[in-house]
């Protein structure tokens, strides 16, 4: 982002008040209309034909939002932390002859992995939990079959070694099942923190007895995926998801705090560059953070979306409104102002990268099954949109 800060607070004679305020409400309907998009097209009924195309059209978004976050971490925030926190008005800790100059970089790593840390415990909880009523689940059922598939006791081991992807033992062994119809076309039902990858078929498999499975090694199979196990996938999936998106917006938010205080501290031309800058960053960061919005699975009737959508629409204007509130008494250069904005920045730097580079990039394109069994023009699509993303926010950091 460009220095805007001024060495002294601004006198009122120079300061266009109204000017300032239609600034607010534009940033408001640009960040807005961003993150509005995705989120309306997803909830809008349409053909089946359309309907796929718009579905197509989000992940686009989600992509080419992908590319955004990245460019905003690298190119608007982290230069700007390094910046701020190497002032040579700052105190000797952060000067090179006698303190350390890496805060920026320590302070980003710090929240990544946190941030790494964070969303591990919560998916792992939500994972043993619905693990553990699996098991309950499977318990209970499987007793009232025991004469059915060979006593209690091989109906023991079956218990004691499915999981949420089927039974332990049949890893690494291809299992064909006979008498049945032809499976129907397999549905992605998502990816699992780690690049797990889960085919279901659309329709609930019967219970297949030991007759009718051949396997490489033998196995018996007592359990397949039904209604209820791709739901829970889907469940943990959903979970996964809905943490990264409260991340990724507080991150965002964060750095939309700063932005905005900065935007209303600025006066003359400078001002009407950096706004108009700011309108396209602000709405590019929009259409990323409403894309991730779009994926989750809310009710119809959750304020979910709606909430976490207008958190992001206000995030700016809020920093343009406390910029105004203080733009008398606010020295940019203050030892104060320098570690609030450096902090700040580095924070979200950190936020950003992960967000980006393990939830996004990696997660859903390179271990993401479905994406590379996709054509490749498909692939190439998605590759371009994320590289356009971080090029259009590359180009706006001359300006913001």
């Amino acid at each position: 982002m460009s220095d805007a800060n001024s060495t002294e607070p601004i006198a009122p004679e120079d300061y266009n008040l109204g000017l300032h305020i239609g600034g607010l409400f534009a940033n408001m309907a640009a960040s807005g209309l961003g993150v509005l998009l995705p989120i309306l097209f997803s909830l809008t009924s349409f053909s089946p034909k359309t309907t796929s195309k718009i579905q197509s059209i989000i992940q686009t978004a989600r992509t080419f939002g992908s590319g955004v976050i990245l460019a905003t971490a690298f190119i608007h925030m982290l230069p700007s932390a390094f910046s701020n926190l190497s002032d040579p008005s700052l105190p000797w800790q952060f000067q090179e002859e006698s303190g350390y100059t890496g805060w920026a970089g320590l302070i980003a790593m710090l929240a990544a992995l946190l941030l790494h840390l964070l969303e591990f415990t919560a998916t792992q909880r939500f994972f043993l939990r619905e693990k553990a009523r699996q098991l309950k689940a499977s318990s209970s059922g499987l007793k009232g079959h025991a004469s059915e598939i060979g006593g209690p006791e091989k109906n023991k081991r079956g218990s004691d070694s499915d999981s949420l992807y089927g039974n332990e033992t049949t890893q690494g062994h291809a299992v064909t099942i006979s008498g049945l119809q032809e499976p129907d076309p397999c549905v992605h039902v998502g990816h699992v923190h780690g690049g797990e990858i889960l085919l279901a078929n659309k329709k609930t498999v019967p219970v297949a007895s030991s007759n009718n499975v051949e396997a490489g090694h033998h196995h018996h199979h007592h359990h397949m995926f039904d209604d209820d196990e791709v739901q829970r996938v889907k469940d943990q999936e959903n979970q996964s998801r809905m943490i990264g998106t409260f991340i990724l917006e507080l991150g965002i938010a964060l750095h939309s705090v700063i932005i905005g205080i900065t935007l209303a501290t600025t006066v003359g031309t400078e001002f009407v560059s950096l706004l108009i800058a700011l309108l396209f960053h602000q709405f590019f960061e929009g259409v990323a953070l409403g894309g991730r919005i779009a994926s989750l699975q809310f009710h119809r009737a959750s304020l979910s979306p709606w909430l976490l959508s207008a958190g992001f629409a206000l995030s700016t204007p809020v920093g343009v409104a406390l910029g105004i509130g203080i733009r008398q008494s606010y020295n940019g250069a203050s030892v104060t102002a320098l570690l609030v904005q450096g902090v700040f920045d580095s924070l979200s730097a950190g936020i950003l990268l992960y967000t980006a580079m393990v939830q996004l990039m990696s997660t859903e394109l390179n271990a993401n099954r479905a994406f590379r069994e996709s054509s490749t023009r498909s692939q190439t699509i998605q590759f371009v949109a994320l590289w356009c993303g971080a090029a259009a926010m590359a180009v706006v950091g001359k300006w913001a």
